[in-house]
């Protein structure tokens, strides 16, 4: 079932915020049911899918565009803003497909215009790389105009990332 995007962006943004937890929303749930509002039975599954000990909200539109694409029934599981150490970088990752071993980062002029985040993110990919991950970078303008394309590529990557590990390259 797909959710309204109204309500996932007021809960995420919410969330996000942090002016509320998803806990704090089963008052407001109750109210609604005694109530009778309508779409109480979808808000009461996006909330859900957002427990306080392990959701983590997009803090972006960048973000929910590229959570959006991921949650997609066709990819595997993935995690978000996973920390990761590489030889000498400390970093998080916008998402990462354990299965497949690809970060996924979410690339927005935002965070990216200044030449030394530039620079900081090409060696965080090299060091990634040198460490057997595959990383993907997806505009702004590529998940918001082109999310088909985006998922057909995420899938050729997951293809042929899944053979190549298979026979160990």
């Amino acid at each position: 079932m797909t959710h309204p995007p109204a309500a996932i962006e007021i809960v995420d943004d919410r969330l996000a915020a942090r002016t509320l937890r998803a806990s704090d929303f089963d008052p407001i749930l109750d109210r609604l049911l005694f109530a009778r509002q309508p779409g109480l039975k979808a808000l009461r599954k996006i909330v859900g899918a957002r427990a306080d000990d392990a959701y983590q909200p997009p803090t972006s539109e960048l973000e929910r565009l590229l959570y959006r694409l991921l949650d997609r029934p066709e990819l595997p599981g993935y995690e978000r803003q996973l920390p990761i150490d590489l030889t000498s970088i400390h970093a998080t990752v916008d998402a990462y497909i354990p299965s497949w071993r690809v970060i996924i980062e979410g690339d927005g002029r935002r965070w990216h215009n200044r030449e030394a985040d530039h620079d900081r993110d090409r060696l965080r990919d090299a060091e990634a790389m040198a460490a057997g991950f595959i990383v993907v970078r997806l505009t702004w303008k590529m998940l918001r105009y082109e999310p088909d394309e985006c998922l057909s590529r995420l899938l050729a990557i997951g293809r042929r990332r899944v053979a190549d590990l298979r026979v160990g390259v």
